[in-house]
């Protein structure tokens, strides 16, 4: 029978004489107590024998000890800068070793050719029957970043790049051929593929795919990322990007949690300047800041939504069309924008991976989840309009706190330590927007807000409910935004572009935002 036992040093000074029994490959016998110190830990792998019992030594990486590794290229021409950068990096054991700068090479090739490519290189070693086998296959983890990119003339070209059971493999594969034009565009991707590779590769993860968002769409429809790790436990990611002309999405799972963000590009005339899109950036990152607070939700995670979301809502572009009912003046068009938020419509979410931190109670659960949202429909012509927009967020959260100090407590499976508030987070905010005009003039325009927050704070004291009590709080407010507008309509201060009416409508602009902590 085979037997796999804990190399150590009182096996090692019985393992040398084995080694070097008659019959046994020089390979082996050349094996010193100096090798194996130098593996350790390793394993001994006894293996039945017809000629005598043979101690096979493996290290931590799965190799032959003694054996000198093998290197096999699936193409032998090797000198290309792609098969260059994977020789600097497949014996890396990291995926973000082994992808260091090899998208962006990938991509760098098309600034001289668009024709097809695949390399693979391999590392393992031969044992003792002659077989080839990977070296550390079980023990590195495996990733894969695939970029689909389709051209405005029809063309879709795929970049490939994978790693895993101990080999390092590349591709490029076109379904036509390529322009000058849009191998020029697709090798201007090359620096934002590898950024957005580093960030999700590394540890921990970031998100950067300004590279990505910033392409010609007159040459290029669509740019695609997937990207993938397992094997790596808690660094295990999965991630994928997506734009094109109308959308843009981005969404990420990992030990962490899940989070999404989709932003709808299709209407440009919902876009503000670029001081109300600064002004709504920020006042939104303010709002995931106060709900990851409230909720107890995990800053990283949270750290790469904020990233997502404010990626995805820059370099949309400049409106290439007015408001429906604004044609009549530019104070008309600046008066509907001001009352915009500046962004397009999005929908985003990020959920924490619920954790049972109470080994008494294993249902009651740390969880964070948050949902934001922005829809807007417009109806009418240049002469008449009506334009809604409405904002939304919920926030739902439960956590533990200690009964004293308000920190984390330390729970565990006795009732000495079932001393702390269970709470539980249940809250809402809206925000709406509703103007109508009619031929050059300002008709209507309403804000709409309202927010909601539940607080159920549940006591225990060794392990006994003690204390349960929901506090709920609501608040409602609107305000007629036409009245706030009026003085400056009458005295022309509107169609002179004065300071006074530029103020105003920068005082409108920071209204309409959610407000989740009215309550």
């Amino acid at each position: 029978m085979s037997t796999v036992s804990s190399l150590n040093a009182s096996l090692s000074s019985n393992l040398l004489p084995a080694l070097n029994a008659p019959g046994k490959s020089a390979a082996l016998a050349d094996v010193t107590s100096a090798d194996i110190d130098a593996a350790s830990p390793s394993t001994i792998v006894t293996i039945p024998s017809a000629v005598a019992e043979s101690p096979i030594v493996y290290t931590p990486q799965g190799a032959l000890l003694g054996l000198e590794p093998t290197t096999t290229w699936a193409q032998s021409n090797n000198t290309d800068a792609v098969s260059l950068a994977m020789a600097g990096n497949y014996t890396a054991n990291t995926i973000s070793g082994q992808f260091y700068n090899l998208g962006s090479t990938l991509l760098n090739r098309f600034k001289t050719t668009g024709s097809d490519f695949s390399q693979s290189v391999t590392l393992g070693s031969t044992g003792a029957a002659g077989a080839a086998s990977a070296i550390g296959a079980s023990s590195t983890p495996q990733g894969d970043a695939r970029l689909t990119v389709k051209t405005a003339s029809g063309v879709t070209v795929v970049i490939e790049m994978d790693s895993g059971n101990g080999t390092l493999g590349v591709s490029v594969n076109s379904s036509g051929k390529l322009s000058d034009t849009e191998r020029s565009a697709l090798a201007k991707l090359a620096d934002g593929f590898q950024k957005a590779i580093n960030g999700l590769s590394a540890s921990p993860p970031t998100v950067d795919l300004s590279g990505l968002t910033q392409f010609d769409t007159s040459v290029l429809s669509s740019v695609n990322l997937q990207f993938n790790v397992t094997g790596s436990g808690q660094q295990d990611i999965s991630a994928s990007f997506s734009q094109n002309s109308s959308a843009r999405s981005f969404s990420v799972t990992d030990s962490l949690g899940t989070m999404n963000v989709k932003v709808d590009t299709s209407n440009a005339a919902l876009l503000g300047s670029g001081a109300q899109h600064d002004q709504a950036i920020a006042s939104y990152l303010a709002q995931f800041d106060n709900a990851s607070a409230r909720g107890h939700g995990n800053a990283q995670l949270m750290s790469m939504f904020k990233d997502a979301f404010t990626q995805l809502n820059s370099n949309e572009g400049t409106p290439t069309q007015q408001l429906p009912g604004t044609a009549y003046a530019p104070w008309l068009a600046q008066s509907d924008q001001s009352m915009l938020t500046g962004l397009a419509d999005f929908s985003a979410s990020i959920t924490d991976t619920p954790v049972s931190s109470n080994p008494y109670r294993l249902s009651e659960q740390d969880t964070f989840s948050y949902q934001v949202s922005q829809t807007t429909s417009t109806q009418g012509n240049q002469f008449d309009s009506r334009i809604s927009q409405m904002q939304q967020s919920h926030l739902q959260a439960s956590y533990h706190l200690a009964l004293s100090g308000g920190g984390a407590p330390t729970l565990d499976a006795t009732l000495a330590s079932q001393n702390y508030d269970y709470m539980r987070i249940d809250d809402s905010a809206s925000s709406a927007v509703n103007i109508a005009t009619k031929q050059g003039k300002l008709l209507a325009a309403t804000l709409d807000q309202s927010s909601s927050q539940s607080t159920r704070q549940s006591e225990y004291v060794k392990g006994v409910l003690t204390s349960d009590v929901t506090t709920p709080t609501e608040t409602s407010n609107s305000k007629d935004l036409l009245a706030l507008l009026k003085p400056f309509l009458e005295n022309d201060q509107a169609a002179q572009n004065s300071d006074g009416w530029q103020n105003a409508l920068s005082s409108i602009h920071g209204m309409i935002f959610l407000n989740a902590n009215a309550a």
